[in-house]
């Protein structure tokens, strides 16, 4: 039986209120993939309405969640014990000491965070991706986020794993449980006000449900830690994990012609080819070719960029917050 919020296309009041400011009115976004996206006229957040159900999720993983096979199909060297910015952000609010990293894919922010002192454990429910970082880098991955211990943990961490939750209040209130008192989480996720998600509109390649079913911002996201018993500390865009801008804008007229998915699987082949080949005419290809042009077409813009990312329009939505006392 379908939904009685598929009814209400053109927006307007429902009875299914925001989870963050409670509002009753919202706009219909895009219609993709099958699924309905809002956004809460009040607060901003955007969200799939109706919700997949949870067989639908799981089914999808387990099919359907391919895009990084191909750059993990082949073990390739440790991470660097440089920092990553992620690290370094969260290194401002706590030293290093023990870290849950929910959401840990194939392991390699805990690599990281380990080789600078940290003392990671991670939680990934995908059995491919789980296997591969005890096996790799001989760390600690639990199934679920239930099997982690409570109370236990100085820090947590989320990097573009929030957007992926049908629920996230009760999600992160169950991260919130594994923290010590004063412990830290620093998250971050895609951020729907950016200036690519602006300017591709419904080609934007996060807006991709069933992987995505919530989507937030520089103002909502730390309204829902708030929310959730954490008070926010710190709170910044940038590029994050993105593509350059100019490739975004690509990648989105690649979608519009029909040929996104074909796109991102190939974008992930040709990423894998690049990292395996051992002459330099085995990592010439077109996709590698055009991201070099746009990176470097990038490069000249970064000092528009910078000033744009300060004013909240980074692809990217970081933020770190205190676990408040009960």
């Amino acid at each position: 039986m379908e939904s009685p919020c598929r009814c209400n296309r053109g927006g307007g009041p429902v009875s299914n209120p925001c989870m963050i400011c409670k509002g009753t009115e919202r706009t219909h976004l895009c219609s993709k993939n099958g699924f309905d996206l809002y956004r809460c006229s009040t607060c901003g957040l955007v969200r799939v309405d109706p919700l997949p159900a949870q067989e639908e999720i799981d089914r999808y993983y387990t099919e359907a969640y391919n895009q990084y096979r191909y750059s993990f199909n082949k073990p390739l060297a440790d991470p660097a014990r440089r920092r990553s910015h992620n690290l370094t952000v969260l290194e401002r609010f706590c030293v290093p000491s023990t870290l849950l990293d929910v959401g840990s894919a194939y392991g390699h922010f805990m690599q990281n965070a380990k080789s600078n002192g940290w003392k990671a454990q991670g939680v990934e429910p995908l059995n491919e991706a789980r296997i591969l970082t005890q096996s790799r880098f001989r760390l600690p991955v639990f199934a679920s986020l239930k099997d982690a211990p409570s109370n236990s943990f100085n820090a947590a961490t989320m990097w573009h794993v929030i957007e992926h939750i049908p629920q996230p209040m009760d999600f992160l209130q169950d991260v919130r449980s594994k923290l010590r008192d004063g412990g830290i989480l620093a998250l971050a996720t895609p951020n729907i006000d950016s200036l690519s998600a602006k300017a591709t509109g419904t080609s934007w390649g996060w807006l991709s449900p069933p992987d995505h079913l919530v989507l937030y911002s520089r103002s909502t996201l730390p309204r829902l830690l708030e929310q959730c018993g954490f008070d926010v500390l710190h709170v910044e865009t940038g590029r994050g994990p993105a593509k350059n801008i100019l490739l975004l804008m690509l990648q989105a007229i690649v979608f519009r012609l029909g040929l996104f998915n074909t796109m991102k699987q190939s974008v992930q082949k040709a990423a894998y080819e690049y990292q395996s080949a051992r002459t330099l005419g085995d990592k010439i290809n077109v996709f590698v070719v055009t991201e070099k042009l746009t990176e470097g077409l990038t490069f000249l813009l970064s000092p528009l960029l910078a000033l744009l990312w300060k004013a909240g329009l980074g692809d990217e939505v970081l933020v770190v917050a205190r676990k408040r006392a009960s």
